[in-house]
């Protein structure tokens, strides 16, 4: 890790050191901060509301494609304190979270359902046949839902409370989703690789392979990204030449790392660790 202590004194010194460091590679690494207690048991996904600072998690409990109503969502703090443990029941095996409208949308197996934040009660269920196992949930700026199917390769959308197929392709196993203005990153965690969605040609393109068994995609303020790989894998993904670095692995300690989320304001990545049953937070350091 690089560090650079720049003078308020000396402007001319700052701008010569700025000019310096310009384009030069710093090295990312992850610091552990803080871990909950392990009571999120088979926790898959984790998602910070700004707005409120409270993390969801959703908490699959017992087989993650069951249809047992024995799932639940929590709320945690920023310390990593949980503060509602089982704030929503009734669910089976919820996995990925998108907040839109003052709503929670969760994947729960073959429906999308819908929370009302301030009620805490489930407010609408979209349901998609044909068994798609719903994975991951992105939001665009409109509101719009997105939600991934790891079985059926698909991307839907829910707009005006209504869900259609928006887009799908011939990958092996679509997970992590990530709406942004030029188009939808996902990771395909059967060909290991990364890519991105354009919605103006309506195609597939691939960015980088190798990245494990894609789960969740965060995209940082310069521009990168770092993505999971379930079997407990953290990689940097560089987006400018789309190369990778491991930041983290904890497969041999058998600790996943499922479906991340990252808190720009304090440069913390949130690592919920599945079978592990905690949600793990890592500071973000160069």
């Amino acid at each position: 890790m690089s560090c650079f202590v720049l003078s308020c004194n000396n402007r001319g010194k700052n701008k010569a050191l700025k000019k310096e460091i310009e384009g030069v590679q710093l090295n990312p690494s992850l610091e552990l901060v803080w871990e909950t207690d392990s009571l999120l048991t088979t926790c898959e996904s984790v998602l910070y509301d700004k707005s409120s600072q409270v993390i969801y998690v959703s908490n699959i409990n017992n087989g993650p494609w069951e249809k047992d109503g024995n799932g639940f969502i929590s709320t945690i703090n920023t310390k990593g304190e949980i503060t509602n443990l089982k704030w929503i029941e009734g669910v089976s095996a919820p996995k990925g979270l998108g907040i839109s409208n003052g709503k929670l949308f969760v994947n729960d197996i073959d429906d999308v359902v819908e929370i009302d934040i301030a009620s805490r009660k489930i407010t609408n269920t979209y349901t998609v046949e044909n068994n798609p196992q719903l994975n991951d949930i992105t939001v665009d700026t409109n509101g719009y839902v997105y939600a991934s199917g790891s079985n059926s390769n698909t991307i839907y959308q829910i707009k005006d409370e209504v869900l259609n197929v928006f887009a799908a392709d011939s990958l092996k196993r679509l997970n992590g989703l990530l709406h942004t203005e030029e188009g939808i990153y996902y990771l395909d965690s059967g060909t290991q690789q990364f890519g991105i969605y354009n919605t103006t040609t309506n195609k597939f393109q691939k960015l980088t392979d190798g990245i494990g068994h894609g789960d969740g995609i965060v995209k940082l303020e310069n521009g990168d990204f770092i993505t999971s790989s379930w079997k407990g894998e953290i990689y940097h993904i560089n987006s400018k030449d789309w190369t990778k670095t491991l930041l983290l692995d904890t497969k041999e300690q058998e600790i996943n790392a499922a479906d991340i989320d990252f808190i720009h304001e304090t440069q913390m990545l949130l690592v919920p660790t599945f079978f592990h049953n905690t949600v793990r937070a890592y500071k973000l350091n160069y």
